[in-house]
């Protein structure tokens, strides 16, 4: 677990500013809503970051439960939702310790959204737990949008190999002023990041997103998942 805490450490001091915010969600997210989610219903966002994702599924008419491991993250994006007039009934931010399961009923949710977490989990055993835990809170029949960064991403051509599909990075994002000291966990593959979801899970494709401009190499595996009645 000594992974997950050098993580939440860098990722806290990475965002202690809000100096890197931007004011758009994740276009990925964005097609993924029309195609994959299609309608409106409950949605826990497994981190949250500067907020944009949630404002926009907030727009779509989502109930939007947010977590993120930052107190001072989740005020910037309170203030976001209350400047850009998001109704206060479509959202919930709440800061979670980053260890231990997520404080929330079992089948509470109807979607489960978490766009580059999984890597902060560090390490092989510890990345597992993480979608049996977020495939708990979901309904049967509940649809769950899963990314992690890929081995071709620049922070893991970056890295130092560890083995067992863990990586150290030290150093500073291409764009950013912020000293990282963080342990990776990144799957092999498609097939090694299907392979992490629990049985009552059908994994229906993985597919991939990416870039490659600036100096930035974004390579991101991506799941689409339904939880079995």
């Amino acid at each position: 677990m000594s992974g997950i805490k050098t993580n939440i450490d860098s990722y806290i001091r990475l965002y202690q500013t809000m100096e890197y915010d931007h004011s758009y969600p994740n276009i990925n997210l964005v097609r993924l809503e029309k195609w994959f989610l299609k309608e409106p219903g409950r949605v826990l966002e497994h981190g949250c970051g500067y907020g944009e994702n949630t404002i926009f599924l907030a727009s779509r008419g989502y109930e939007v439960t947010a977590v993120d491991i930052s107190e001072n993250l989740m005020d910037y994006v309170r203030l976001k939702c209350h400047m850009r007039k998001v109704p206060p009934t479509l959202y919930h931010l709440e800061c979670i310790t980053g260890e231990g399961p997520l404080p929330f009923d079992d089948e509470s949710f109807d979607y489960v959204i978490s766009l580059g977490v999984l890597y902060y989990m560090g390490d092989q055993d510890t990345a597992c737990r993480c979608p049996q835990d977020l495939s708990r809170c979901l309904k049967p029949e509940g649809k769950m949008i899963v990314s992690v960064v890929a081995p071709e991403n620049y922070f893991v051509t970056s890295a130092q190999p560890l083995g067992n599909a863990s990586y150290a990075f030290k150093g500073r994002e291409v764009d950013k002023d912020v000293d990282l000291d963080q342990v990776l966990w990144v799957p092999d593959d498609e097939r090694s990041f299907a392979a992490i979801f629990p049985e009552n899970c059908e994994v229906h494709e993985v597919g991939s997103w990416d870039n490659d401009y600036c100096g930035v190499k974004g390579k991101h595996f991506v799941s689409l998942a339904t939880k079995r009645s």
